[in-house]
């Protein structure tokens, strides 16, 4: 414990031990710092446009820690979780692959489907469903950010008629780069309550589903809750909860913004210990140096937001 003591006034605070020049500033322990920021942004931009969208592991791993975000969300409004079935998964699927093997980005197929046309060729007859899509990003929790900022997917994921969730991807080309296409249906399992012949529930006149439009950025989709229609429980059995290491491989960025501002919190705190400890003795490159470092992570931090921003898409 005195040992670990002395290795931190070594480095953080200004004595006449280490000439007032705590070693954390001096340029040599600098130097490494810019190195190690370097090296973890390009691993970073590596992970996000070549490892993150070819890597099946996170392809499998992201529906289950979006719908963790997604009941998180619920929970910060005191809403019930949503649990996963596994027909709208199916369907969540169908529509992933459509649209990374046709190449395009909409609530509307290129033949006009509407989005109950794969719930209803999944199987799952519902009293009420919704669709939140996403793609070209690089982190989940930018997805459920993206969707929690938006009022429309915002709707579909606090909607307290919603039970439950299936949510899929597909790797595909969009706008010219590798990207993951990401699908969450919401739904209501329903049953006809009028005891007669099995009818088929549509969830929207056919003259309306016209009018869905194919690429609205920041719009999403729900059904019109089908009135004639009760609530039955689901027996789908339910998706594992995430593990830490889960979370921190589907969130890069998050998980790299997490490190920047550790980091950015170490270099600060020694800032302000080299200034003040000793104030009538400075040192203007120690004090340089972390200037340096602070500018070098805000710059990587914004640059990574920026292309969070720039590149994902919902709708």
């Amino acid at each position: 414990m005195e040992r670990v003591a002395l290795t931190l006034k070594k480095y953080f605070i200004p004595h006449p031990g280490n000439d007032h020049k705590p070693h954390f500033l001096r340029p040599k322990t600098t130097a490494v710092i810019l190195a190690g920021i370097l090296f973890l942004e390009v691993a970073f931009l590596l992970n996000a446009f070549y490892i993150y969208p070819l890597s099946n592991y996170l392809a499998s791993i992201l529906p289950a820690v979006l719908v963790d975000e997604t009941n998180t969300r619920r929970a910060e409004q005191d809403l019930a979780p949503l649990k996963t079935n596994h027909l709208l998964e199916n369907a969540a699927k169908m529509k992933a692959d459509d649209m990374a093997t046709k190449g395009y980005f909409s609530h509307a197929t290129l033949d006009g489907k509407t989005p109950w046309y794969f719930l209803d060729k999944a199987g799952y007859v519902f009293s009420a469903a919704g669709e939140n899509l996403a793609v070209n990003f690089f982190d989940s929790k930018d997805v459920a950010e993206a969707w929690m900022n938006s009022a429309g997917h915002r709707a579909n994921m606090l909607n307290s008629n919603y039970t439950e969730i299936g949510i899929a991807t597909a790797r595909g080309i969009y706008d010219g780069r590798e990207a993951i296409f990401v699908v969450q249906f919401f739904g209501t399992p329903a049953r006809p309550t009028l005891p007669s012949a099995p009818v088929k529930l549509t969830a929207i006149p056919e003259a309306e589903a016209k009018e869905i439009p194919r690429s609205v950025p920041g719009e999403s989709f729900a059904a019109v809750i089908n009135e004639n229609a009760a609530e039955i429980p689901s027996t789908a059995p339910q998706a594992r909860k995430p593990s830490v290491g889960d979370v921190l491989a589907a969130e890069p960025r998050t998980t790299v913004n997490y490190l920047y501002f550790a980091l950015a919190g170490i270099v600060a705190a020694a800032l302000v210990l080299k200034i003040f400890i000793k104030i009538r003795v400075q040192h203007p490159v120690l004090i340089a140096n972390g200037i340096l470092i602070l500018i070098v992570i805000a710059t990587a931090y914004l640059s990574n937001e920026f292309l969070s921003l720039t590149l994902m898409d919902i709708v």
